[in-house]
């Protein structure tokens, strides 16, 4: 175990403990392993839920290929084209 790894123990359902030694097996890991990566993307996703920014990406479709590389030059440009309106 690494010494960056906090032990911990589980309480499963024998279906589940079940299912996951298959799905371990089938993998070729341990069911530790299989336990620690299912925690860690949980843990990612809700990460990802709470970042309000977050909620913006893929709002938009269309526009030109290099909008996610040149949004504040395009964004300058709208708001100078209407100040010369």
């Amino acid at each position: 175990m690494s010494p960056r790894m906090k032990r911990t123990q589980i309480y499963l359902d024998a279906a589940v403990d079940a299912e996951l030694r298959r799905l371990a097996a089938r993998r070729g890991v341990s069911k530790a392993q299989l336990i620690r990566d299912c925690a860690r993307i949980l843990v990612e996703e809700d990460k990802a839920t709470q970042d309000p920014l977050l909620n913006i990406v893929g709002m938009i479709s269309g526009g030109p290929d290099n909008l996610s590389e040149e949004h504040d030059r395009y964004l300058a440009g709208r708001e100078i084209s209407s100040w010369e309106k």
